[in-house]
């Protein structure tokens, strides 16, 4: 009942589904989902796309990356401030390219680059704490540490930015076909 908590007593008899631990955003994302049809071929059709755009990303975030381990940004933890420092710009980049080539969103840029910070920093934090584990607690190098991160994080980081950063149902097109949108 603690999610209940925002809701009166009538209106939690009254819609008692309203506080059933907030599962129904599940159904929700189902109903989406089918909505938009975002059907295993076209989820495959995405993702590879947005490997193809991700390995430019790659190759600027790895750039990147290197650059700043050879300068050293904190003796301490070498590898793990590059990652950090490089990650936020790559993903700033990786934002713009996805925008503009991968989703082909009619979302407004600044609203789309906000959802994805968001779910960018979540993953920062989560792939800053792998990096700090892989590196300087069971010292597996540090390219390997980068490159376990990218690949291991990529699928979820597709997910998240798709339906938070570039929604579907926004899309001027999908799959090379138009979709009326403007």
């Amino acid at each position: 009942m603690k999610s209940c908590a925002r809701h009166s007593r009538d209106e939690v008899l009254a819609k008692p589904q309203v506080c059933v631990l907030r599962m129904d955003w599940i159904a929700d994302f189902r109903t989406r989902v089918d909505e938009v049809g975002w059907s295993a071929r076209v989820v495959f059709n995405e993702f590879m796309k947005f490997n193809l755009v991700g390995c430019f990303n790659s190759a600027f975030g790895f750039l990147l990356y290197y650059i700043l381990y050879q300068i050293n940004l904190w003796d301490a933890h070498t590898a793990v401030a590059a990652w950090v420092v490089s990650s936020i710009i790559g993903n700033i980049e990786a934002h713009f390219m996805h925008y503009k080539f991968t989703f082909k969103s009619t979302f407004k840029y600044s609203t789309s680059l906000n959802r994805a910070f968001w779910c960018y920093t979540g993953l920062l934090v989560v792939t800053t704490s792998m990096e700090y584990l892989l590196i300087e607690l069971w010292y597996i190098n540090h390219y390997l540490a980068w490159l376990f991160n990218t690949c291991v994080f990529g699928f979820l980081n597709f997910v998240l930015i798709r339906w938070l950063a570039f929604p579907p149902e926004l899309d001027r097109s999908r799959n090379g076909v138009e979709l009326g949108q403007s």
